[in-house]
Parts: structure tokens; sequence; C-alpha cells
């Protein structure tokens, strides 16, 4: 039962990120001139999904964990620490091509897609 209701809640998280990946895709075709903009906000919410993909994966972990008893394995949070500091650093190798104010706050939609996925749940709640 967890396991599917975890599916369905990345589920939604995909459709949040599908929605976010169109409008930066027409930004980029509205708006050539900010391509450091748009192409910083590309990379840090493609990193974004990337730490919330790897994230399920974690929690996927724990639960064979709780399961079966074994020991968990604890490289769940440096790959996701390691997605951030390798988006940030190839938005400081290419300065030039990216924003790194913008790759940070790239970074930061995977929180905000968590935070409004919650807030949209609570909502329909509310009005059962």
């Amino acid at each position: 039962m967890k396991q599917i209701l975890q599916d369905a809640l990345y589920r939604a998280y995909l459709r949040w990120f599908g929605a976010l990946f169109v409008l930066l895709a027409i930004g980029i075709l509205v708006d050539p001139a900010r391509q450091a903009l748009w192409g910083g906000l590309l990379l840090g919410t493609g990193g974004s999904l990337m730490i919330l993909t790897l994230q399920r994966l974690s929690v996927d972990r724990m639960y064979r964990v709780i399961e079966t008893g074994r020991k968990p394995m604890s490289r769940g949070t440096v790959s996701r620490m390691a997605v951030a500091v390798l988006c940030v650093m190839i938005g400081l190798k290419y300065e030039a091509q990216l924003s790194l104010t913008a790759v940070v706050i790239g970074l930061l939609a995977g929180h905000v897609i968590q935070f409004c996925e919650f807030l949209t749940h609570e909502l329909k709640r509310e009005k059962r």
C-alpha cells in the first residue's frame, strides 16, 4: 500500500516538473536574449529532478530495510548533495553561459514543488 502511495506522489511531482520544464522551454523560445538565465534554471531544475528521484529511491530502500530488518545504506544524502554540488560546479565552470544564481534557484525547485503538491493536496482534502 505504501509503495502505491509513494508511486502516486512521485507521478504528481513529475507532472509539476513537466509543467516547469514546459515553462522553461517557452521562456527559452520567447526570450533568447536571456539564455544564461534560462540555461541556469534548466540546469538547476534538472539537478533538482535528479535529487528528487534519488530521494524517492532512498525512501524505497528504507521501506525494504524496515521490511527485511537489514542495516540501511547511508549513501542517499551524499549522492543528493553530490548532484547539487555538481550542478553548482558546472555553473561556475560555464559562468559566462549560465547564471549561477539561476542554477541555485533551479536546485530549489524540488522543494517548492514538494510544498505546492502538499498544499494542493491539503486544499483538495479540505473541500471533501
